[in-house]
């Protein structure tokens, strides 16, 4: 079994995203937590836009339950972590936690985050604010 969420962080993962996630989908980031299909593929497409790489280094499987060692990277800091999936009996993701270290080019990564999710916020908060003319 191969991480369907490292093949969704890539370059272009738009392809299939929605499909390979659950609509009631949980994904658990160094941050915060992010829910639903629409919330997670946009954090998931925004990762894979600021990472400048991610990809598995050694995965355990255990029936709907993965665990993938990964190593990553942002402006060339190395970090290292852990990212935990399960799937529900159709195969769609539905809930992912992600672990990285160290926290110094974490924190560089979580600024990066910061300003790409000002410059293409989360659908759900594009639906919470008001009408133009409010």
């Amino acid at each position: 079994m191969q991480s369907k969420l490292l093949l969704l962080v890539q370059p272009n993962p738009e392809t299939g995203l929605h499909a390979a996630l659950g609509e009631d989908v949980v994904f658990h980031s160094p941050v915060r937590d992010y829910r639903g299909r629409a919330d997670v593929a946009h954090i998931l497409m925004t990762i894979g836009r600021v990472l400048d790489k991610i990809e598995a280094e050694r995965e355990f499987v255990a029936e709907r339950h993965l665990v993938t060692i990964i190593n990553a990277s942002y402006r060339d800091r190395r970090m290292t972590g852990v990212l935990a999936e399960t799937s529900d009996a159709s195969g769609r993701l539905e809930c992912a936690t992600l672990l990285l270290r160290p926290l110094s080019a974490l924190l560089e990564a979580i600024t990066a985050m910061r300003a790409a999710l000002e410059q293409s916020p989360l659908p759900s908060a594009l639906a919470a604010r008001p009408a133009q003319g409010d």
